[in-house]
């Protein structure tokens, strides 16, 4: 299991990332990946990710970054992805928000699918992804406006895991959660391909 950060720490800097990364960069989902070969354990991700995440990007729905080698062959194997769009949620007190917000629904980012490859888990690369996941949501933030970052967690050990990272729960079954904007600030700096 990868390690957890501090509570201290922002949102999904791994430790030792600089080291690390450059062996490994993230990438914007292409024909060039092996959609094909991927497999975390999870069917109804992995369908996705090889039948519909090309799809939503290409219509503009959501975006897919990828995580693979900074020197992998053709096609490129996928070690883990993740999924970004954006998303409205109700204007209610979301934890670490800023106060007085329109009594109207808010923007805010929603991080839709992470998942790393079955036999590489463990490897600290779930860390890398939502370390990634938070930077890209941040500068979306920063240019568009929101207040957060919104992940719907697929099960208790997924919720249990972004906890780790700051999220906080916000939904009667503690799987819907939430991590503020100023918490993104400062995260983890990732090579993109």
């Amino acid at each position: 299991m990868p390690a957890r950060p501090r509570s201290t720490e922002r949102c999904g800097k791994p430790p030792n990332s600089r080291r690390v990364m450059s062996s490994y960069a993230i990438e914007l989902l292409s024909a060039a990946h092996d959609r094909v070969g991927f497999a975390s354990g999870l069917e109804s991700v992995d369908r996705y990710f090889r039948e519909v995440a090309r799809g939503h990007l290409e219509k503009g729905v959501s975006i897919t970054r990828v995580l693979v080698g900074a020197n992998a062959g053709s096609p490129k194997p996928v070690l883990g992805f993740f999924t970004l769009s954006g998303i409205v949620v109700e204007a209610k007190p979301w934890p670490g928000a800023p106060k007085g917000l329109p009594s109207q629904a808010v923007p805010a980012v929603l991080l839709g699918r992470l998942a790393v490859a079955a036999v590489h888990h463990g490897k600290g690369f779930g860390a890398m992804l939502v370390a990634a996941a938070c930077q890209l949501a941040h500068e979306t933030i920063v240019r568009t406006g929101g207040i957060g970052l919104v992940v719907d967690a697929a099960h208790q050990q997924a919720a249990s895991f972004y906890v780790g990272f700051g999220f906080k729960p916000v939904s009667p079954d503690q799987l819907r959660l939430f991590l503020p904007a100023k918490s993104l600030a400062g995260t983890a700096i990732i090579p993109r391909g």
